[in-house]
């Protein structure tokens, strides 16, 4: 835990990205692989209604790259404070927390709100063509409406669990307040040694809830920060680190779209009050994650070129991702459909819509999202210094944590 910006966890939510992007592809444009019915198929080909019943299903298990992105946020979030013990770090991103978010989002909002006043979504039309009656037709089937749209940009997204716009917003209510059960957590209970016994109660109480990972993230991160016998133990055992990912992958793995009762996950099923796929993916991307934060291999793997530049980008990729496949990406499916083999279409479709996202998602990164860390910063500079002497000097610790900031405690802009 030397590594003062943790590539390998940015690297890790960079893989995750790409399983929600290729979730939401496949569901809209290949919905078979998914749901595995007979009756969606497109070819008529055999792999179809089978690939969905595998371990393969975690490249685009969306569900699964949710729960990493709530993990890694609780770990991230906490990582400045447990390096420093600074009580500042907690109150200055609590308040740069939205400020820094909510620029990207509005932006996002726009964007489809113009897509969708213009006549420009073909998602409608795809789903009839791709055969995804009940995802992809289900999304933006509704009038815009301007103030309606900001309303939710502004707020709605952050606070108020709605995402009519942008279907993938929905987690950020879950970002921003479990942001904030984080830092209240640590102002409050973060140097007592009882901290301990209150992520257990804490995760219990939270159990069906997505606050839950937060929680997790937050623990991880204390448990690695302090110098303890018994994670010394489970790093020497490589064995027991191979065993977890082996247990982390066939949890990961368990199906989201498609009837577990046709699946090798059959005899996996809880009881039906319970959210099995939630709590299997959520057992999974947490098991993964204790691996990769104690196995130096798995480390180095993440922090490779590829999955370093998701991570670096996956705000912007998460965000644009959905216009751009409701718009352009379904218009080459109705436009081109039956010029070429439909899996062909659905590949080439496919790189010209991660061209696009790619393009569009560095330019958000480095304008909208710059404008939105520099507007964060006035306000925690606002926040702090008023009422301040002009004389009055900054303590070291002061110092060095504005100095530090969270993207220097390991929380990077795109979080």
């Amino acid at each position: 835990m030397n590594k003062k910006r943790l590539e390998y966890i940015e690297g890790y939510k960079g893989f995750a990205c790409l399983c929600v992007l290729l979730s939401h592809f496949i569901s809209a444009f290949c919905n078979v692989w998914v749901t595995s019915l007979p009756e969606r198929q497109l070819t008529g080909g055999w792999f179809e209604t089978w690939i969905g019943t595998t371990p393969l299903n975690i490249f685009y298990n969306g569900n699964f790259g949710v729960r990493v992105f709530f993990i890694t946020s609780g770990f991230v979030l906490s990582y400045g404070f447990f390096r420093t013990k600074d009580e500042n770090y907690l109150r200055k991103g609590a308040i740069k927390r939205y400020f820094r978010l909510v620029l990207p989002v509005v932006a996002v909002n726009v964007l489809t709100y113009l897509l969708m006043k213009l006549g420009l979504l073909y998602h409608q039309q795809a789903a009839m063509v791709c055969k995804s009656y009940d995802w992809l037709a289900a999304f933006n089937n509704f009038e815009p409406n301007f103030f309606g749209m900001l309303k939710e940009a502004f707020f709605g997204n952050f606070f108020g669990n709605s995402a009519e716009y942008v279907g993938p917003l929905w987690t950020m209510t879950y970002e921003m307040m479990g942001s904030l059960l984080v830092f209240a957590f640590l102002a409050l209970f973060g140097k007592e040694k009882v901290r301990f016994v209150l992520y257990v109660l804490f995760l219990v109480l939270f159990r069906e809830s997505n606050y839950s990972h937060f929680v997790v993230g937050m623990a991880l991160c204390d448990l690695m920060q302090g110098e303890y016998d018994v994670i010394k133990k489970y790093q020497s055992k490589k064995w027991m680190i191979a065993l977890t990912v082996l247990v982390g992958l066939v949890f990961s793995t368990y199906p989201s779209g498609t009837d577990p009762s046709i699946t090798i996950y059959r005899y996996f099923n809880l009881n039906p009050w319970i959210d099995t796929v939630t709590v299997y993916h959520f057992i999974g991307a947490t098991l993964l994650f204790i691996a990769i934060l104690n196995c130096e291999i798995l480390q180095k793997f993440f922090e490779m070129g590829f999955f370093a530049f998701l991570g670096k980008y996956c705000f912007g990729l998460y965000l644009l991702h959905w216009p751009i496949m409701m718009s352009l990406s379904s218009y080459i499916m109705v436009c081109y459909q039956g010029t070429m083999p439909y899996y062909k279409l659905v590949l080439f479709n496919f790189l010209i819509t991660m061209i696009f996202i790619l393009l569009f998602a560095v330019f958000l990164s480095k304008t909208v999202e710059e404008w939105g860390m520099e507007l964060a910063n006035l306000v925690v500079q606002k926040a702090f210094f008023i009422g301040q002497k002009p004389c009055e000097k900054k303590t070291v610790t002061e110092t060095a944590a504005s100095r530090m900031g969270t993207e220097g405690a390991g929380e990077k802009k795109n979080e």
